[in-house]
């Protein structure tokens, strides 16, 4: 039996974010092994536009992707909106363009990236229409949702209509079953993947770089912790020589002020190397700087491909016990794990590495080997394994 799952979505590249590179992942790892892929990318658009002008389909490899332009307002200052009315427009358009594709399309999967708006509005269209919907959870969905009086019903109601729930971290997916709704029964953690064959450098950056390169990498905001890297280094001083190398861009223009000042304020602006936003096929040039990667996460993290890529680059990895860090990180052996919050303790688990030359071998391959299992004929078979739960036996390829 051949299945045409539809990836619902927020996000997906050119759009930075690790929602739309897991997205555009996993729809290429399901269609190149088979399965008919299609990707609705739900994107916010400042002005109404009529329907048939809000969307454009293109074939791309093996995924066709509809982008659809949904009207959401920018808030500007001194503009006042009722936000329950905003929501409720926003919401009604995106059920309305799924739909179109769903009654156009016939898909067999409705396969929602995030709770919130992906997961509720497929889980609204799945439920009308008679189709099945796998809810993967993220991170932010959950971690930051799960607080807001606005989105929580509608991520219990995604929840609630999924018949397979998905998440990139066994934390999240605890806190969604335990303070949401009940889905142990019809719940599974899938890691992400990494593949090899595009990890590889094309060339070396010439950065202002000096002593040991300490860093690390992704998009950078408030729950990703970085304040306490900068206060670790602020109290290293200048026990040795080292670089500071931020690889990355600031997740909006509000992160980056308040990051920029405390660099400034812990002494750390003429150490420190911003490179702004990187491809995803580039990230592999910026990887070989480093020798040290720390992912001091507060919460809601899911399952940093930007670490799992360090890795298999034979990089030292620090990083907090949040999210699937420390479902992927055995400390001492793969790498090293301190808790959220602590400066004291990434500063001495980063000294001891300098200092003790053995130690950091023995995690840059021990690294390496973890990042290696983690491929993505791996994450195609756990993805299969809940397709087929859902949907019977299905054939892992189609029919010739």
């Amino acid at each position: 039996m051949n299945v045409r799952t539809c990836i619902v979505t927020g996000q997906y590249p050119p759009q930075v974010g690790g929602v739309g590179h897991s997205a555009h992942r996993v729809a290429n790892i399901l269609a190149s092994r088979g399965l008919q892929v299609h990707v609705v990318a739900l994107q916010k658009h400042p002005t109404p536009l009529p329907f048939d002008e809000s969307f454009s389909s293109t074939q791309e490899g093996e995924v066709l992707v509809h982008r659809v332009k949904v009207f959401h307002p920018k808030r500007e200052e001194g503009v006042a909106f009722a936000e329950g009315d905003v929501l409720t427009r926003y919401n009604r358009e995106m059920f309305h363009a799924l739909e179109y594709f769903q009654q156009r399309h016939h898909y067999d999967v409705l396969h929602a990236f995030f709770l919130y708006p992906a997961g509720f509005i497929a889980g609204l269209v799945g439920r009308l229409h008679g189709v099945k919907m796998i809810a993967s959870i993220r991170g932010n969905d959950i971690g930051k949702y799960a607080f807001d009086p606005l989105r929580l019903p509608f991520i219990r109601s995604a929840l609630e209509n999924a018949a397979f729930v998905t998440s990139v971290a066994t934390s999240l997916t605890e806190l969604a079953d335990r303070a949401i709704t009940p889905i142990a029964g019809k719940a599974k953690t899938i890691l992400n993947s990494v593949d090899l064959t595009r990890l590889r450098p094309q060339a070396r950056p010439e950065l202002n770089l000096k002593g040991t390169v300490i860093g690390t990498a992704g998009l950078f905001r408030y729950k990703k912790g970085l304040v306490y890297l900068f206060k670790a280094l602020a109290e290293i001083g200048s026990r040795f020589d080292y670089s500071l190398l931020l690889a990355g861009n600031f997740f909006s223009e509000e992160d980056r002020q308040p990051h920029l000042q405390m660099l400034h304020d812990y002494g750390l602006r003429q150490r420190t190397v911003v490179t702004g936003k990187i491809p995803p096929d580039r990230m592999a040039d910026y990887l070989q700087l480093f020798d040290i990667l720390v992912f001091p996460s507060l919460f809601s993290e899911g399952c940093p491909l930007s670490m799992l890529e360090a890795m298999a680059m034979k990089k030292v990895i620090i990083g907090s016990r949040a999210g699937a860090i420390p479902e992927i990180i055995r400390d001492r052996e793969n790498g090293l794990l301190v808790n959220p919050g602590s400066s004291e303790e990434i500063a001495r688990e980063i000294t001891e590495v300098v200092q003790n030359p053995a130690l950091r071998e023995r995690l840059a391959e021990n690294a390496a080997a973890t990042a290696g299992a983690m491929t993505p004929e791996r994450e195609f078979r756990e993805w299969m394994e809940v397709y087929e739960t859902i949907l019977g036996k299905v054939s892992k390829g189609k029919e010739k």
